[in-house]
């Protein structure tokens, strides 16, 4: 079992001073937009054949987990599911009318790497830019900026190794597949194995400077074709 260490986490967390502020909603919905770093994307290309392909990455429409939790927002063994389809379903008020729900914040969404590369990478909203490079414990990465906006506002900064896997993400603007959204953490990612030709990192460590972290330790995941609905799991940390 892999963990980067907490101090470094917090170095990555403020270490790219040029990039520290958090988007707003009025500079997400600019629709002006930077063009995209040839260099960035041939990156972020490169990482998503080495998940698998996009061709192979998309096929999957559901999948379902097989995992156990320590943190502050979950623990124990659970079975967890989530899939492509966007609907939240409905909330019922207090006046006893009904809603639309919000996005379901998910732990498990980071293991989705190459779904989340493959949809951010296709997004006009986003432009890819290169972040220079650094270390992580030791082992260079390439850093890699997804920004919105004319001011390249980042959005999510990742950190790819030399065999192009990400390693580490900070989502300031959290990602979304089908209902769910991760948590807006930095997350580091690690244990990759295969299934079904695709990448999934089994280990995902989130970390918040001066709170508990929350590992998702994955024992077994299952990609299926067909996208199913979006139940809400509170025992894996499920937030809204």
């Amino acid at each position: 079992m892999r963990c980067l260490r907490f101090g470094l986490l917090i170095f990555l967390l403020f270490g790219v001073s040029a990039w520290a502020q958090q988007p707003t909603a009025s500079q997400q919905a600019t629709s002006t937009q930077p063009a995209s770093d040839p260099q960035a994307v041939a990156v972020v290309q490169a990482a998503i054949t080495a998940l698998g392909g996009a061709t192979a990455i998309s096929q999957a429409q559901n999948w379902t987990f097989q995992a156990q939790l320590q943190g502050p927002h979950a623990n124990g063994n659970v079975s967890y599911s989530m899939s492509t389809k966007t609907d939240t379903g409905q909330l019922a008020l207090a006046n006893g009318t009904t809603n639309q729900a919000p996005l379901i914040q998910s732990h498990f969404l980071p293991a989705l790497v190459g779904a989340i590369l493959v949809k951010e990478s296709q997004d006009p909203d986003f432009a890819i830019l290169t972040g220079g490079s650094s270390t992580l414990d030791s082992v260079p990465v390439n850093i890699i900026v997804f920004a919105i906006g004319p001011q390249s506002i980042p959005a999510q900064i990742w950190y790819f190794n030399s065999s192009g896997l990400p390693v580490l993400v900070d989502f300031k603007l959290p990602a979304e597949i089908g209902a769910r959204r991760s948590f807006p953490n930095v997350v580091s990612l690690s244990d990759y194995r295969s299934v079904s030709g695709v990448l999934y990192p089994h280990e995902i460590v989130s970390l918040v400077p001066g709170k508990p972290r929350e590992l998702v330790t994955i024992q077994f995941v299952t990609p299926g074709a067909t996208a199913a609905t979006n139940n809400f799991t509170g025992q894996a940390g499920d937030l809204r």
